[in-house]
């Protein structure tokens, strides 16, 4: 075994633990919104309506800044992105904590929602940088799970805070971890000793730094990704409303039921990375098509479920679901990459992540509204379950994926 082999063996499962500790780091952030909701409303005087736009505010700026976070990632690399992204992100944070009224809450939680923006375009292209091709869809689908697991350490954590310190001091907690969590990062990374970084560990030549995206390239992976984000949207928002409505089920039971949805999107996360490096050798689409089918499969079941079904047989269905529909964004993250190249996966991913979320910015309350005009939870589902069987036919009709082990460069 080379110098070179055994130092990317030494440390880059510790390189993705830093990754994915990052993501549960900044979800902590994201999370908060909702989480400490009950406790900052009456303060400050807010409608329903209202605590919902600052969540939109955060996703908003997701989408509006993603592309150029991830071209920032190409050409700063991972290090510096991902410092810049954590103390925009805290320092927003703690700004939010200070907030005395509705406009300053919506936009310090805007501008927090853009240093998020920076995280998952960097820690993407870290991953690309350090895992190789058979293990590319595990390490990303690993990382990923941060995001639920930072859901759960906010739902945990942040309730506690306020009985010690307010809902302030717990807002602004969140934000300092985060601010000083950039540093810690910053000063644990580094990049891969390989051939491909010797020379600039974080730098793309100048001829491909001027060199736009075929952005034709990209569109049927985040078209296609971004149905699944839509129906994975809906289901995290409405899964609540939908089991204390149709189902019966008390608030607090609705909530806790949503959180086994949660537990099978960190299985599912590593599970399909799992299965497309070494079940499918490699192939992203395959299984991506997949996990569509048995998505659109779990939908139309849901549709019709009713008041008398079985209660095992409903919660089993919210589980595999989360599995699927909330549980397949490692494997689109690998392929992306793959589809890019090394040097231009940041801003590759910028694209899709925009695309994504503007895509379930738009589609997720379109799933409200349907429910609200028909007065029909099953409508709705079989609705999304159409949906979902047109991003499967787009996926694989459209999409080409290249080689295993032979990324394509889109540009």
């Amino acid at each position: 075994m080379s110098r070179v082999t055994s130092t990317r063996d030494r440390f880059r499962w510790t390189i993705l633990a830093l990754i994915s500790v990052s993501h549960v780091i900044g979800a902590t952030a994201q999370y908060a919104i909702n989480t400490l909701a009950p406790f900052y409303q009456d303060e400050l005087g807010l409608s329903r309506a209202q605590v919902g736009l600052f969540f939109s505010a955060f996703y908003l700026a997701m989408t509006s800044f993603s592309f150029g976070a991830g071209w920032l990632a190409d050409h700063l690399g991972v290090q510096k992105t991902m410092l810049q992204g954590h103390l925009f992100l805290g320092v927003c944070t703690v700004a939010a904590s200070l907030a005395p009224s509705f406009s300053w809450a919506f936009a310090s939680f805007f501008l927090a929602g853009a240093g998020y923006s920076f995280l998952n375009p960097a820690s993407s292209k870290g991953v690309m940088a350090w895992f190789d091709h058979d293990e590319r869809a595990t390490a990303m689908g690993t990382k990923q799970t941060g995001v639920p697991a930072g859901g759960v350490v906010t739902a945990m954590l942040a309730p506690q805070l306020v009985l010690i310190v307010g809902w302030r001091g717990a807002l602004a907690a969140l934000g300092l971890i985060n601010f000083f969590f950039g540093f810690l990062f910053s000063s644990l990374w580094r990049d891969p000793y390989s051939e491909n970084f010797v020379a600039a560990p974080h730098s793309v030549t100048p001829a491909r730094a001027a060199a736009p995206l075929k952005i034709w390239s990209f569109l049927p992976i985040s078209c296609g990704t971004a149905i699944y984000l839509v129906g994975q949207m809906a289901l995290i928002t409405y899964v609540p409303l939908y089991l204390k409505e149709m189902a019966g089920f008390s608030a607090y039971w609705a909530s806790q039921a949503l959180a086994l949805t949660q537990a099978g999107a960190m299985i599912g996360r590593i599970g399909w990375g799992v299965a497309s490096d070494k079940l499918f050798g490699g192939r992203r689409k395959i299984v991506l098509i997949i996990i569509g089918l048995l998505s659109t499969f779990f939908i139309a079941v849901l549709s019709f479920m009713t008041r008398g079904s079985s209660l095992f047989l409903l919660l089993l269905i919210l589980f595999l679901s989360g599995v699927c529909l909330v549980g397949y964004q490692g494997v689109s993250y690998a392929l992306i990459g793959e589809l890019a190249g090394k040097e231009r996966t940041g801003a590759a991913l910028g694209m899709m992540i925009t695309i994504n979320a503007a895509c379930a910015t738009l589609g997720t309350p379109l799933f409200g509204y349907l429910v609200d005009r028909t007065g029909s939870y099953p409508i709705a589902w079989q609705a999304l379950a159409g949906a979902l069987g047109l991003g499967i036919i787009g996926l694989a009709t459209l999409l080409k994926e290249p080689e295993a082990g032979r990324p394509r460069e889109g540009y």
